[in-house]
């Protein structure tokens, strides 16, 4: 059986708390290098984080299970700004096609291609790195 990675993770608990939820739906999935991580941090950039490595074949519906997930857990968050339920994921992937592209992205980045993922509140366009914080006043 082949396997192929979903995501990857610095923090173990979000990992575990993904594996869970796959688990959770009969997706065959385990985690590569969380014990490395977990027990130094500060290899996490040399091994590329925890990895949540899905089965081929339920690739498409593990993607659809962390996608719904993520968004039922957005429509709960207010925006810290506006104060409005209004948080939506905007994920970049960048591929070059070019040989010079491809290795720009494996000098700067050590890979190929890139991908970042920021979460906008649609009514106020503030962009956050991190799903933003709900405070109490």
């Amino acid at each position: 059986m082949n396997f192929k990675q979903i995501a990857s993770y610095d923090n173990y608990m979000l990992a575990n708390m993904t594996l869970g939820l796959l688990q959770e739906n009969f997706i065959n999935c385990h985690l590569k290098d969380e014990h490395i991580v977990t027990i130094d941090p500060l290899l996490n950039p040399a091994v590329g984080g925890i990895k949540l490595m899905v089965a081929e074949e339920q690739f498409d519906r593990a993607q659809e299970l962390i996608a719904s997930a993520e968004k039922n857990y957005l429509a709960e968050k207010t925006c810290p700004r506006c104060k409005v339920n209004s948080i939506v994921v905007e994920e970049k992937s960048n591929t070059p096609s070019d040989f010079w592209g491809k290795l720009k992205n494996r000098i700067i980045y050590g890979q190929e291609t890139t991908y970042s993922k920021n979460y906008r509140c649609t009514n106020c366009k503030a962009l956050y790195d991190e799903v933003p914080v709900d405070y109490e006043d």
